[in-house]
């Protein structure tokens, strides 16, 4: 299981289209280095034995019982089958997950109706990802500048363990103010939750 510490935050239109313009290098912007820039499309279809969030939490179910099908530039598609405990604390979000490739999605979606389960939320992300970096440290994140369902945001994480967690949300927020986003707007919530 590995863990990931990602803070997303909504932005207006105007901050969307400045951060497309550092990444899409139109407009630079000093001690901010960028690479292995991708486009990916990605549906999420999230699955649960109960029909609202309240009863999810209230009977202890993971948080994310996912399926991913992303797309990038290549056109190659895949989908993966995801498990994911979700803690907040201090408005940031740390994840525990286990993810494992499918080869056919429809297999596990007929798992699920057999037992159960229902689709009871569906997401869908067109971002913009990039390895993202200040010169001043080595540190080095994951950043997403995505519309999720027509809402504009921007969402960046550390995926390795060898840095504490208040160092790593020092270093997430350090590259949102270089952005011009105030790390103080973040949003906790679950996608489901801000989508529903």
């Amino acid at each position: 299981m590995s863990r990931e510490i990602e803070l997303k935050v909504p932005l207006t239109q105007e901050q969307f289209e400045k951060i497309q313009e550092i990444l899409s290098g139109k407009k630079g912007l000093p001690a901010f280095n960028f690479h292995s820039f991708e486009h990916i499309l990605k549906s999420d279809e999230y699955f649960s034995r109960y029909h609202n969030h309240e009863e999810r939490i209230k009977n202890k179910e993971l948080r994310v019982i996912r399926i991913r099908t992303e797309k990038t530039d290549g056109g190659v598609e895949k989908s993966y089958f995801c498990i994911k405990q979700k803690t907040i604390e201090n408005g940031v979000e740390f994840n525990s997950e286990k993810e494992t490739f499918i080869e056919d999605a429809d297999v596990l979606r007929s798992f699920f109706e057999a037992s159960g389960f229902i689709k009871w939320f569906e997401k869908k992300k067109d971002a913009v990802g990039v390895l993202c970096s200040l010169d001043s440290s080595g540190f080095e994140a994951h950043l997403e500048l995505e519309k999720v369902n027509s809402l504009l945001y921007i969402e960046i994480e550390y995926t390795k363990e060898d840095l504490p967690a208040d160092e790593v949300r020092s270093n997430l927020e350090k590259i949102l103010l270089a952005l011009g986003v105030d790390p103080k707007k973040r949003d906790s919530r679950s996608w489901a939750e801000i989508l529903s």
